[in-house]
């Protein structure tokens, strides 16, 4: 048996991943939670009752307070979706335990989250020239980028 996504469905994830988006960009941190919800487990966290659309003007968001209704999820997902609603939203968890039971892939992009927040895409440093003057400034790449797949 073949497994076919539905045409419908993944048009409205790929409406709601603009949507978010959009929502996120300008705050790294915003950015950074909302990436993690995107690409953990092919989008599989994009739905539930953290993704909430405004039905009057279609404003798409990711509510950070309603993550506790996520008792549904495999222990992973819930781990994902809770560091992401920590790092969107300053909620507290524990970090031992939350990233204790990620998988590889998971941790990857946790790693490129922490960097995104911080801001590491954005860095740069002075350069200088073979007698030791400064010469001007260089950015720098992410510290952890977000891997491709």
């Amino acid at each position: 048996m073949m497994n076919t996504i539905d045409p419908d469905r993944a048009a409205e994830l790929a409406r709601r991943v603009v949507a978010l988006r959009t929502w996120a960009r300008g705050l790294y941190t915003c950015e950074a939670g909302v990436e993690l919800l995107i690409r953990a487990w092919g989008g599989r966290l994009l739905t539930g009752p953290w993704i909430v659309t405004d039905p009057a003007d279609g404003t798409v968001w990711f509510d950070t307070r309603k993550v506790s209704e996520a008792g549904y999820l495999s222990g992973g997902e819930r781990r994902m979706l809770e560091l992401a609603a920590s790092i969107t939203a300053d909620r507290p968890i524990h970090l031992g335990d939350t990233l204790s039971g990620l998988e590889r892939h998971a941790t990857e992009l946790v790693l490129a989250a922490v960097a995104h927040a911080a801001g590491t895409h954005e860095h740069s440093e002075m350069t200088f020239d073979v007698d030791g003057r400064p010469t001007g400034f260089e950015r720098l790449t992410s510290l952890h980028p977000w891997p491709h797949s």
